[in-house]
């Protein structure tokens, strides 16, 4: 194959994994928010709907009745458990290029479920999976190396089409799933990144996450409050990591059957909606709401952090089906924000003659803090948020 005929393919090659990735993003997001209206997980299904008791029952009984169903699948696949982003790094870094299409599959179906029934997990480590998937069969027809070389594409296109965030997309298939930046994989990641966003922005027209206005420091002490969040934020991070870990360690060694773990997190999630039903799902309300100014007290941001870090371990540590990425921003958006209300306690008296900055740029400060080592990819994290918030 001569150099001017490898580079169409390649191009075709690239565009049409992004376009079949970005397809599978759209339907998965979009799936996942028709089950999250009909099961009331969302915030508005449970405002509009009038029945109380019929709400405490569905509060209880969806996300267990979903943990069922989802141990359930684990058994159809020879992993036992879902795959996810670190099974398309390990591919990509041994050099196979090959993700199993069943499990992939499967996966796929136990995220929607595990999202669908308000799980809190997050839905961009299943997306990531889903383009890595397309992209290992697609490439793995033709070469080896072409399947690895799908794996970034795919990966790119998802991201580009979740965040509307091409070039964090091209990063992220770079740093965190090939792991180098090769001139075989550039181009063609850089086409399938630019594909998704293309498809999400001008074929979807899919909406913005949230929007966020303009904001400026105003007055030099607030670095002190962007360096707590830094510093803090990484031990949010750890604590948020090492729950996960030790969740999975304690699930394995209860005395019940692994189908039924989901089951057991999914009622202990459900219990503690009822006080609190904001944990449920990927909480995409509460990350608008936590950007807004007096949106939440101190109090009640520092609980919702704790709760969303034991619930978000509880249900992956425990089989649900789901990644770690929008729990991460979640957490890190709302630790930024009670950092910011902290800074304006202790600073009360400088701010009354400057005013103090909109919690916004302290939220935003808190997500790439937290979600940064959580994924360990710190420049994607920077232009994801930068991308995200415009």
């Amino acid at each position: 194959m001569n150099l001017i005929a490898r580079l169409v393919f390649l191009a075709v090659f690239a565009a049409v994994t992004g376009a079949l990735a970005s397809v599978a993003a759209i339907g998965f997001v979009r799936l996942v928010d028709l089950f999250n209206q009909w099961l009331l997980v969302s915030p508005r299904s449970r405002l509009m709907y009038g029945d109380s008791l019929l709400l405490t029952l569905a509060t209880i009984a969806v996300p267990a009745l979903g943990g069922l169903c989802v141990g359930l699948l684990w058994t159809q696949v020879k992993e036992r458990r879902p795959l996810g982003p670190p099974d398309a790094i390990l591919s990509a870094q041994i050099m196979s290029g090959k993700l199993p299409v069943k499990s992939s599959f499967i996966s796929s179906i136990g995220s929607v479920i595990s999202l669908g029934c308000g799980a809190s997990v997050g839905q961009y480590g299943p997306l990531v999976l889903m383009g890595s998937a397309i992209g290992s069969l697609l490439g793995g027809q033709s070469a080896k190396k072409m399947g690895i070389v799908g794996i970034g594409c795919g990966a790119a296109a998802a991201i580009a089409t979740a965040f509307n965030a091409p070039i964090a997309g091209l990063v992220f298939a770079h740093e965190v799933i090939l792991r180098h930046y090769s001139i075989r994989a550039f181009a063609p990641v850089t086409v399938a990144a630019t594909v998704g966003y293309v498809m999400a922005n001008f074929v979807f027209e899919q909406q913005p996450l949230f929007h966020i206005n303009p904001v400026s420091l105003e007055h030099p002490l607030e670095y002190l409050g962007f360096v707590a969040i830094g510093i803090t934020g990484a031990l949010v991070a750890i604590v948020f990591m090492r729950s996960v870990l030790l969740a999975g360690k304690t699930a394995a060694k209860l005395p019940m059957p692994a189908y039924y773990r989901p089951m057991f997190a999914g009622t202990i999630l459900g219990l503690f909606a009822l006080w609190q039903p904001d944990i449920l799902g990927t909480g995409g309300e509460l990350l608008r709401f936590t950007t807004i100014e007096g949106a939440f007290g101190t109090h009640e941001l520092a609980l919702l952090i704790v709760l969303k870090i034991l619930l978000t371990a509880l249900c992956i540590g425990f089989g649900f089906a789901g990644g770690v990425f929008s729990p991460a921003l979640l957490i890190g958006a709302m630790f930024g924000a009670l950092v910011g209300g902290l800074v304006d306690i202790v600073l009360v008296d400088v701010f009354a003659h400057t005013g103090r900055s909109a919690i916004s740029l302290y939220a935003i400060c808190g997500m790439v803090a937290v979600t940064s080592p959580v994924i360990g990819a710190p420049l994607t994290t920077i232009l994801i948020v930068f991308e995200l918030t415009r």
